[in-house]
């Protein structure tokens, strides 16, 4: 199966002594490090906000810090940063934001639910009536000022502007030389970003193919009156890579593992239906927006999903009660070859429970007899499946019964 790469940019930006405040992350779609320009920026905002948080990992990309993520006049007006969270993520408007009455309800919007406000390459001309100035710097937290375009004397008037109002921080970019770096000093910036410092580099990441059919299934259960777990659950078994995504997000800075994670359901109720839903909003977004490509043959993803289903089914048969732990080791037994790295790369990522774990890397495990039969059937290992029968005190005609129904549950949405 071809590989799916991901790419989101970065640029450190650095306080007044040295240390990494955070990272303004960028859209890119590959290792060329400049903005596509055939791209939709609506588009690449939702593509990066995938990226980040769903397959890369904010956890990866900025670490402890923050992180800068830029939005147009339109991606401001959807509701796309509600699924954000202000403890990780400042909002950085564009340049060619217009500031006007409706920009600022948004931002005061987004102030109440606690986000940190930047803007972007700032000067006078966004704004087309200077009566609302007041109430845009009461309302930012963060102005960037572009000192490779902007005249010093235009550089004054902001500067000069925005030191009447105490809770606003001064963010040079594009700092080039050590010149530039002193004077921004000199004039009350405390906050630095740009080439003398350092470039930006772009970090790499592997999508995982996904049924775009069950997301669109997973909207209409969330929107029932009484969204149903068990269904909800039900469909996110169904995809790898949703499976993936949601132990990712649950797996970086956003939130706290109390414990290792032994089920979807588990991983759901973590994160929330109301999260869940959003960020299954995104993603519907993102593929809309795609086109072709994506809607390949998967032949990993479908035979994870059988793997998983036939050792659930044949641990029920055995009255296993982690049965739910089965499934996830099924589920994720190819990850590796999906994702096209090791596993002790891509575990520690994904607060997968011990038993789990130990079975994926290798080791005897409980689990591991039932993962070496569906291995065994794939390559028709006659010997070794009916060793593991005999181990496991199955019947070949109940494990074939078991393996149709693994199929048909498998291929129930192709």
């Amino acid at each position: 199966m071809e590989k799916i790469t991901v790419y989101v940019g970065r640029q450190p930006i650095f306080d007044c002594t040295g240390n990494i405040f955070g990272y303004e992350l960028l859209y890119r779609n590959s290792m060329i490090n400049t903005f596509p320009q055939e791209v939709n920026p609506e588009q690449a905002t939702i593509e990066l906000l995938v990226n980040t948080f769903l397959t890369i990992g904010i956890d990866r990309l900025v670490g402890q810090t923050k992180s800068f993520i830029n939005f147009s006049q339109l991606s401001l007006k959807k509701d796309i940063v509600e699924q954000l969270d202000p403890r990780f993520v400042i909002i950085e408007l564009l340049e060619d934001v217009k500031i006007n009455e409706g920009v600022i309800k948004t931002i005061s919007k987004l102030r109440k639910r606690g986000f940190k406000i930047a803007l972007d390459d700032f000067s006078f001309r966004q704004v087309n009536d200077h009566t609302v100035l007041p109430q845009l710097f009461q309302k930012v937290n963060i102005i960037k000022v572009d000192f490779l375009n902007t005249k010093p004397f235009d550089r004054r008037n902001i500067e000069t502007l925005a030191k009447q109002y105490r809770h606003i921080t001064l963010l040079a970019e594009k700092i080039e030389t050590k010149l530039d770096y002193d004077e921004a000093k000199r004039h009350g910036y405390l906050l630095f970003q740009g080439f003398y410092f350092s470039q930006p580099e772009v970090i790499k990441g592997t999508e995982i193919p996904a049924n775009y059919l069950l997301h669109l299934q997973l909207i209409k259960e969330f929107n029932e009156l009484e969204p149903s777990v068990e269904k909800i659950t039900e469909l996110f078994m169904r995809d790898v890579s949703l499976s993936y995504k949601l132990l990712r997000y649950i797996n970086s800075l956003t939130f706290d593992i109390p414990h290792q994670i032994k089920s979807i359901n588990q991983a759901i109720m973590m994160m929330g239906l109301t999260e869940s839903k959003r960020w299954l909003r995104i993603l519907l977004l993102r593929d809309l927006g795609v086109g072709e490509g994506r809607g390949r043959k998967k032949a990993l993803v479908e035979c994870s999903l059988v793997r998983a289903k036939l050792i659930e089914l044949m641990a029920k048969h055995k009255w296993k009660a982690n049965a739910d732990e089965y499934f996830l080791t099924g589920l994720f037994s190819l990850i590796d070859s999906i994702m096209q790295s090791s596993l002790e790369d891509i575990i520690p990522q994904l607060s997968l429970s011990e038993t789990i774990t130990e079975t994926l890397l290798g080791n005897e495990t409980e689990i591991k007899p039932y993962l070496d039969v569906a291995v065994a059937l794939e390559s028709f290992d006659i010997k070794c499946i009916n060793h593991h029968l005999n181990l496991l005190n199955i019947d070949e005609t109940t494990l074939m019964k078991l393996v149709r129904d693994a199929h048909q549950w498998a291929t129930m949405f192709d």
